[in-house]
């Protein structure tokens, strides 16, 4: 047993940890310090809105965006998020908040003065001439519209419109200015798109200069080949009629980019356009535009090897396999010409052979080490195999009207085989040679509780099979004669009242004269 010593020793150092506990949780007790007390003068007592011009919201609306309360204390720090979030609505130009005492009420009364987006109630156009300018045109194009509420960024981007417009006439030097003569009394504002066009310019020539370390200075490709790249042409005497002869910004870019393709598309990884210059006429209407263009090293393939293959040899991979309708494989052997798009090609024909097997979860990645010394690039493949599946059911869905039986005698695979995607895509083929679907969708599904094997679903959308003609004709024989006639692709004898469903073809055809 416990002696009474004992248990008051115990009971004080439990008293203690309590104390110890109580000074953790409570600081302010520790301190001395008796908790913080509001007092009434820094209470919010009253909240006013007063709008300076029109009000662009209700008050309703202001008051459910700002977190301010009447009764609570006043905090610079509220202030500040109330005014960052009605500006954030876009109703109003500026946003100020004053307080002062008030000693009858005993506290602070805050003030939201709030000036609000003026309304646009005009657009001009200052510097528009002509039919394709004319106001109608222009205010198609544009977001903004008579009524809104002023919107900076919208007016802005409606200048860049305004401009591209003018771009596509073929005044590429055209400036717009957005101008806005505010009314604050009124709450209004008119703008006005002041429009210098400048001079409407044609292309008389666009040349590609090859920009060289060395002295060989002969570009890859003829100045008409590399002109026929671009969609952007040089003038000539039916360009009234077919449009070409001007310098669109837009249609600029996609030129460079396809010039760019068709670059890499012949192994010139490193091309890139150096200088674009623009030479003016002395009257300023007609331009020499010179790409000064580098084109690098023509690449060509280097080394090709493989990692985790055990399925397939390294030299039965580059082989590939030939099907009944076309070849699956590599086509970058050592030595041939060298293009980002081959690549991505190459790693889906790997991926394809593995899946003729029925590897359909294979993963392959390819890694290049370009050589710039030799012209050369190294493509590695790393290939993660996974297992094989087999096919255990095959799930048809979404035909409404075809038998089951029409679609599975077209199909090149069947339960129980190594699920060959080869096979599979060719069964969508032929269903969709049939002509009886509007569409064909083939999908694996897994089955959890048999890891080694899928469903195949073939998923059809019913087409239109059934077509009624009529018609009227005069003959030597038969004078004026009427026709009519039916015929129906997805015919069925055996399944009345509609009798479609079976695959089989069905013409119907009366003639009266």
């Amino acid at each position: 047993m416990t002696s009474p010593a004992g248990r008051l020793r115990s009971l004080g150092q439990a008293l203690g940890q309590v104390f110890l506990l109580a000074l953790l949780l409570f600081p302010a007790l520790a301190s001395g310090q008796q908790p913080a007390v509001v007092a009434d003068r820094d209470l919010v007592k009253k909240i006013t809105i007063q709008h300076i011009g029109p009000p662009a919201a209700s008050n309703e609306y202001i008051l459910a965006h700002i977190r301010l309360r009447e009764g609570e204390p006043f905090r610079q720090s509220v202030i500040n998020d109330d005014i960052e979030s009605l500006m954030g609505t876009n109703f109003f130009l500026s946003v100020d908040v004053v307080y002062e005492e008030d000693r009858g009420l005993g506290g602070k009364v805050v003030r939201y003065l709030l000036r609000g987006q003026p309304t646009v109630t005009e657009i001009r156009f200052d510097g528009n001439s002509g039919r394709k300018f004319r106001r109608s045109k222009l205010m198609r194009k544009m977001r903004s519209r008579v009524g809104d509420i002023f919107n900076g960024m919208a007016l802005a981007s409606d200048r860049r419109v305004i401009e591209k417009e003018y771009n596509k006439a073929g005044y590429h030097q055209a400036v717009v200015e957005m101008l806005p003569e505010h009314d604050t009394e009124q709450g209004q504002v008119v703008v006005t798109y002041r429009i210098e066009p400048g001079q409407r310019v044609k292309i008389d020539d666009i040349i590609f200069e090859k920009v060289t370390v060395g002295d060989y200075k002969e570009l890859a490709f003829t100045q008409r080949q590399l002109r026929k790249v671009l969609k952007t042409r040089r003038h000539w005497w039916m360009s009234w009629l077919t449009g070409s002869g001007k310098l669109e910004e837009d249609q600029w870019d996609t030129d460079m980019e396809e010039l760019k393709k068709f670059y890499q598309s012949h192994g010139y990884i490193d091309f890139r356009l150096v200088d674009k210059i623009e030479t003016l006429n002395e009257k300023g209407n007609r331009m020499v535009i010179r790409l000064n263009i580098f084109e690098g090293h023509q690449y060509r393939v280097g080394n090709v090897t493989f990692e985790g293959n055990t399925v397939y040899t390294d030299a039965q991979i580059l082989e590939g396999k030939r099907t009944f309708e076309y070849y699956v494989g590599p086509r970058l052997w050592p030595g041939e010409v060298f293009t980002p798009e081959d690549r991505q090609e190459d790693a889906r024909a790997i991926k394809e052979l593995y899946e003729m097997k029925g590897y359909l979860d294979a993963d392959i990645r390819s890694e290049v080490t370009p050589n710039t010394g030799t012209g050369e690039i190294d493509i590695h493949y790393r290939i993660t195999e996974n297992e094989s599946v087999n096919v255990e059911q095959i799930k048809i869905r979404g035909n409404t009207t075809t038998k089951d039986k029409v679609i599975r005698r077209e199909l090149n695979i069947y339960p129980g085989e190594t699920f060959n995607m080869v096979s599979v895509n060719l069964s969508k083929r032929r269903l969709e040679g049939t002509g009886l679907f509007e569409k064909v969708e083939t999908e694996d599904e897994q089955i959890e509780e048999l890891p080694s094997k899928r469903n195949l679903v073939i998923g059809v959308t019913e087409g239109r099979t059934g077509n009624i003609m009529m018609g009227f004709g005069y003959g030597s024989i038969m004078s004026l004669y009427a026709q009519i006639g039916y015929t129906q692709g997805n015919f069925d004898l055996f399944n009345p009242p509609f009798f479609t469903g079976g695959g089989q073809k069905f013409r119907l055809q009366v003639t009266a004269g």
